[in-house]
């Protein structure tokens, strides 16, 4: 009697739990419906807002008269919005979208690093190998040593694309989905799948837009290079921003998608032309449907660069360099400037160190770059090298005003000392190199007038090596100019250099004082730059005083209504001295122009309405002979300085041309007909 209690109790407390359980359920459905139905029902119908971020214009890059270099073009982009997109029909979209382009002829942005076809491998481009780690992640950490078709396979199942029979538009579905995770794309942020497509190609777009949701057309700009074949030596270029490049940036100014400055002013601006990227809300409701889209906070267009570069000077200099090189080719010997292939033009301001042209040869077109990178990057000629400011040149005797300065400020020397040229330098038993003339007795003028290497072989001996190398730093060259792009150093000659230089060689050789001899003539280990060439002959012409280079003259806003930043110069270093040093180094390069007998500019400068003091060096490396040649003018108020470097030019005097023509136009010759001037004197000696 007791058990069937027991076990009527427990029925009756399981139906107590079940009613309980049933009036809770009932009273939470009412406060569902009735008490606060309204309330949930607005919230359904409301939606979810999501936040893009609008792209900001670049500053643009002009000439110091406002001449455009690099400028914004109105584009237009396929952006494929993933918050319009529903997850279930990306892959159907992404093939609708590839089928479109490819239809009109289109590329799209597939940065997969995989061959597009079976059998599948990895792509060799620069910088594979860091696509091809943060690919292996993404497809699911996979292993170094796993194979392509491997990650392929993986990748392929990752976006459930592994069953399409069609192995090459899988292939090509799946390289859009992995930029798309791999730049973070999301709801926030759209994916751009092709970039400044044609019209015709909008209007498709537009007309199909119903079948292929979150395929969008956006209006943007792009980047073009106005004369880009002028500007290759120091505008650069922008590209998408790198994986490396995103890790180091702040995250609050960058998205995985950006375009950032690569190379050149664009990298060096990169703060100045970026902007700041706006903000628009997209309203969606509960089935995926955009209900209101606003911009909230406006993008704020990047400042334009005003360059020191002067347009046309840049023109004179890029024609110059290319009209001589091109005149030596069809006219001279192999062995007198024939071979002449290459070579770079630097011109700055003398008093505010501006960079007014630098050219280089070969050059490319900045408009041309990405479309033809294969073929720049394998010319054996190098055009994407910068020779300007990358490139190292044994000076000759170009250096050897260096000598002549120290060895005046540290008495060795006056204007009027005399050194006997007998041919044969004499100092050293068992070294005794020669000089190119037999001048006698000379002094520093007629030493500099000639280029006696026995006048500088002498003086540089009593100066040293360390005092060589000092005054060389301090007149600009191997020392950085602090131009705002890169550049190399370039090295000057010194007893620590010589020794790790030849530290491999078979025979280690250690330094000698006949060494010193070679140094003082800018030979042995001396390479510098031609933009430091231009620094040092800017300092000699400014009685010692170093100015900073730079090729950034002002900052206005986008619309030039507004200067935010004016670059004033900087003296980097000053060389005290009293002006007779200036002046007889001054002279003795006056004389270099002038001198109707021996001047080897003569033929160039020595009837030209404007005093100009010069200097041309043939240095030797390497078995061949290069032709260097400096100025700056007017010698008695200096306002230009160039440098100049052929390379298998053969002499520096066939260099004089190049600068001739930058000096024509400053001085306005150009126009009115004065000067001259030409090439036409290039096949005198």
């Amino acid at each position: 009697m007791k058990k069937q209690n027991s076990f009527s109790g427990r029925i009756a407390l399981l139906v107590f739990v079940i009613i309980a359980i049933f009036l809770s359920f009932a009273i939470r459905l009412m406060s569902l419906q009735i008490v606060h139905g309204e309330e949930y029902k607005e919230q359904v119908q409301k939606g979810v807002t999501y936040q893009q971020q609008v792209q900001p214009l670049r500053g643009e890059i002009l000439d110091r008269y406002g001449r455009p270099f690099a400028v914004n073009k109105v584009s237009y982009d396929i952006v494929i919005n993933v918050a319009y997109l529903p997850t279930r029909e990306r892959n159907g979209v992404i093939e609708k979208i590839i089928a479109l382009v490819e239809k009109e002829g289109q590329t799209w942005i597939d940065n997969l690093p995989i061959s597009a076809t079976e059998p599948f491998s990895f792509t060799d481009e620069p910088g594979a190998e860091n696509q091809i780690k943060q690919l292996k992640q993404i497809a699911g950490n996979l292993t170094p040593d796993t194979s392509a078709q491997v990650t392929m396979e993986a990748l392929l199942e990752k976006y459930d694309l592994h069953e399409m029979e069609d192995r090459s538009l899988a292939r090509k579905i799946a390289g859009v989905r992995y930029e798309m995770e791999r730049t973070g794309t999301n709801s926030t942020t759209p994916y751009t799948f092709a970039e400044d497509i044609p019209m015709e190609l909008v209007v498709k777009i537009q007309e199909y837009s119903f079948d292929m949701p979150g395929i969008e057309i956006a209006q943007s700009t792009t980047r073009e290079y106005v004369d880009g074949e002028l500007g290759s030596s120091f505008i650069g270029i922008t590209g998408f921003i790198s994986a490396d490049e995103y890790a180091a940036a702040d995250k609050s100014l960058y998205q995985y998608n950006d375009r950032i400055g690569k190379s050149g002013l664009e990298k060096a601006g990169e703060s100045i032309l970026k902007g700041t990227r706006g903000t628009r809300e997209i309203l969606v409701d509960s089935e995926g449907n955009v209900l209101s889209s606003t911009v909230t906070e406006p993008a704020t267009p990047g400042n334009t660069i005003i360059s020191t570069i002067d347009k046309d000077l840049q023109e004179a200099a890029l024609s110059g360099l290319k009209n001589q090189i091109a005149f030596m080719q069809e006219n001279m010997a192999e062995d007198d400037g024939g071979l002449a292939d290459a070579g770079a033009v630097v011109a700055v301001d003398v008093k505010t160190g501006e960079i007014l042209a630098m050219a280089n040869y070969p050059t490319y077109d900045l408009s041309d770059y990405y479309s033809n990178y294969s073929e720049l990057a394998n010319d054996s000629m190098r055009p994407l090298f910068n020779r300007s400011t990358q490139g190292t040149y044994v000076p000759g005797s170009v250096f050897k005003p260096t000598v002549g300065v120290g060895g005046l400020i540290e008495g060795i020397i006056d204007r009027d000392s005399k050194v006997e040229c007998n041919h044969i330098y004499t100092r050293f038993l068992d070294y005794q190199p020669r000089c190119l003339g037999n001048h006698g007795f000379i002094d520093l003028n007629f030493a500099l007038t000639v280029s006696c290497n026995i006048f500088f072989y002498d003086v540089g001996y009593q100066l040293g090596i360390d005092l060589i190398e000092d005054y060389a730093n301090q007149l600009g060259l191997g020392v950085a100019t602090g131009i705002e792009i890169e550049e190399a150093l370039g090295r000057t000659s010194s007893p620590e250099l010589f020794e790790a230089l030849r530290a491999n060689n078979p025979q280690p050789e250690t330094w000698s004082a006949g060494n010193v001899l070679q140094a003082a003539i800018g030979q042995l280990d001396n390479k510098f730059t031609p933009l430091q060439l231009a620094s040092y002959t800017a300092t000699l012409a400014n009685n010692g005083q170093r100015m900073k280079l730079h090729l950034i003259k002002e900052v206005k806003d986008y619309n030039l209504d507004e200067t935010i930043e004016t670059v004033e110069p900087v003296v980097l270093n000053t060389i005290e001295a009293e002006d007779e040093v200036w002046d007889a180094v001054r002279e003795g390069m006056i004389s270099v122009s002038r001198d109707t007998t021996y001047g080897s500019s003569r033929y160039y400068l020595g009837a030209y309405p404007i005093t100009v003091a010069s200097k041309t060096g043939s240095p030797q490396a390497n078995g061949t002979t290069d032709a260097t040649f400096i100025c700056y003018a007017p010698a008695e108020d200096p306002e230009i300085a160039i440098a100049v470097v052929i390379e298998n030019g053969s002499s520096g005097q066939k260099a004089a041309p190049v600068a001739l023509s930058i000096l024509n136009e400053y001085f306005g010759f150009n126009e009115d007909g004065d000067s001259d001037s030409g090439n036409e004197n290039a096949l005198l000696p």
